[in-house]
């Protein structure tokens, strides 16, 4: 494990999910209990944005292509939200394992001298 992938998988995801969640703390507070549906797309759209999928449907009323719309995008949050779930363990890892893989690269080195 090297510095740059300490930095690029642990630091940075966990610096990232921690603005999220003090700038998304507005949004998803309600009345100083969590509202899990915007906790939901808080984490969910910015992770999920490349995997939502948005179908335009043709000869639609106004009111189904926007209610279309919405479903994409409610669904590409929960997919959104499980991949920030896993990039949060992730950089969990890396920040915990990172200390120990110095440790034991520095213990074998002085061994072998």
């Amino acid at each position: 494990m090297t510095v740059g992938n300490f930095i690029k998988k642990g630091i940075m995801p966990l610096l990232l999910i921690g603005i999220l969640t003090w700038l998304g703390q507005y949004i998803y507070m309600e009345d100083g209990c969590v509202d899990w549906f915007r906790f939901i797309l808080v984490y969910g759209i910015p992770v999920g944005i490349p995997y939502m999928f948005i179908i335009i449907p043709t000869r639609w009323s106004l009111s189904g292509t926007v209610g279309m719309a919405a479903f994409c995008v409610i669904v590409g949050a929960l997919f959104g939200f499980v991949l920030a779930a896993v990039i949060a363990v992730r950089a969990v890892w890396y920040v915990t394992m990172f200390p120990i893989s110095c440790l034991v690269r520095h213990r074998e080195g002085r061994n072998g001298i």
